[in-house]
């Protein structure tokens, strides 16, 4: 690690806190919508009778998650770095989520460090979003890789 930046105990303190849940409505015509945008065309998507018989009904596809955005922390994250790059995702897959479902948001920060790099000190925030339906059922979740580098002036939109 730099000298330059380190990893402090107030930003540690945020590691494990979880968000407030926040809830989301699964409609069949949001299901469909996205899965036109990604080239899908599998009938489980679209066609109710097909979906009926042969999984319960119209399903979402897998990374429809990623259209529900959980709550954010009430108290500001500590840290001096400007810009942001998606570090990228990887999920894992639990139940089906169907039409209809109620799926609940939680996110928490899991792990956090500092890497040098060619740009700098960079922080790596590692956050696990899990997703529950109205069964309390776990369906799905996702551990996002968001690193944050530079100084001065953001060249991101926020």
């Amino acid at each position: 690690m730099s000298p330059k930046e380190k990893i402090t105990d107030e930003m540690r303190s945020f590691i494990g806190i979880k968000t407030e849940p926040k809830s989301y409505i699964v409609e069949k015509h949001s299901i469909q919508h996205f899965a036109s945008a990604i080239g899908e065309s599998n009938k489980l998507y679209f066609d109710e009778k097909y979906a009926t018989e042969k999984v319960g009904g119209i399903l979402a596809p897998p990374t429809f998650i990623r259209l529900f955005k959980p709550n954010k922390l009430k108290k500001k994250f500590p840290d001096s770095f400007s810009n942001l790059v998606d570090g990228g995702s990887s999920y894992t897959f639990h139940e089906k989520i169907f039409v209809g479902d109620e799926i609940s948001v939680v996110s928490q920060l899991k792990n956090l460090f500092i890497k040098e790099g060619s740009m700098g000190d960079m922080m790596f925030k590692i956050f696990l979003t899990t997703y529950t339906n109205q069964k309390k059922i776990l369906v799905a979740e996702q551990e996002i890789t968001t690193i944050y580098y530079g100084k001065g002036e953001k060249t991101f939109l926020s």
